[in-house]
């Protein structure tokens, strides 16, 4: 499927870094229309790196709303990703056959380099490293999901950094308990969107062992039923 003018721009705004106009971020990735969505799965960082000319971003925007064709032209990139998006994967499928629910799958820093040089951009809160925050923001409030998942230790912890003082309903006394335990107590706290309504928050283990049903993540899939 192709997006939208309007969405192209949106989209073009999210990717390029402004100064260079390279295409640096890479702020979600789904299949169909991001719009209705109601589950947004956010990792750290996003996967996989991937080079893209600037004259190439009508092509890559597609590609974002378009999971087969992403993995069709970017297949190299995708077989040395880690297990963590690969399982991201597998839970997107997941959602759409037992819950019949899309899954946009998007990362707390959406600046889309190797390693090296995000932990040099890290190091030095380089306006690029910041910017990937504002994006997943912009992200999270344009396509207002009506979860959000956060898998990992290291997104959580990117997460209570940033958003921490804007939680509302905080269900837990501590946000610095494991993953594994913050999985279990369901929706921790909500997130205030731009138009007012609260996301639910849910955390989970890395998706890194969920395979092609997840039965590693019984009770957690319990709970996401309930809520949608």
């Amino acid at each position: 499927m192709s997006v939208s003018v309007g969405f192209l721009k949106k989209i073009q705004q999210w990717i390029s870094d402004d100064s260079s106009e390279e295409i640096l971020f890479l702020p979600f990735q789904t299949q169909g229309n991001p719009y209705k969505a109601k589950v947004l799965l956010a990792g750290a960082y996003p996967e996989p790196p991937i080079q893209v000319k600037e004259e190439d971003s009508q092509i890559l925007a597609d590609t974002l709303v378009d999971a087969n064709l992403f993995q069709d032209l970017f297949q190299n990139e995708i077989s040395t990703a880690s297990r963590e998006y690969r399982g991201s994967l597998n839970f997107a499928a997941w959602g759409k056959e037992h819950l019949q629910q899309q899954i946009v799958l998007s990362s707390i820093n959406c600046l889309n380099v190797k390693s090296a040089q995000l932990k040099r951009l890290k190091k030095e809160d380089d306006p690029l490293y910041l910017k990937g925050f504002s994006i997943f923001e912009e992200v999270l409030n344009e396509f207002e999901p009506e979860v959000l998942v956060i898998q990992g230790s290291t997104a959580f912890k990117l997460f209570v950094d940033q958003f921490k003082d804007r939680l509302v309903d905080v269900e837990v006394d501590d946000l610095t308990m494991s993953v594994q335990a913050l999985q279990q107590r369901g929706v921790i706290a909500k997130l205030c969107l731009n138009n007012g309504r609260n996301v639910n928050i849910l955390v989970s283990k890395s998706m890194a062992t969920f395979g092609k049903e997840g039965k590693t993540f019984g009770e957690f899939k319990d709970i996401l039923k309930q809520l949608l």
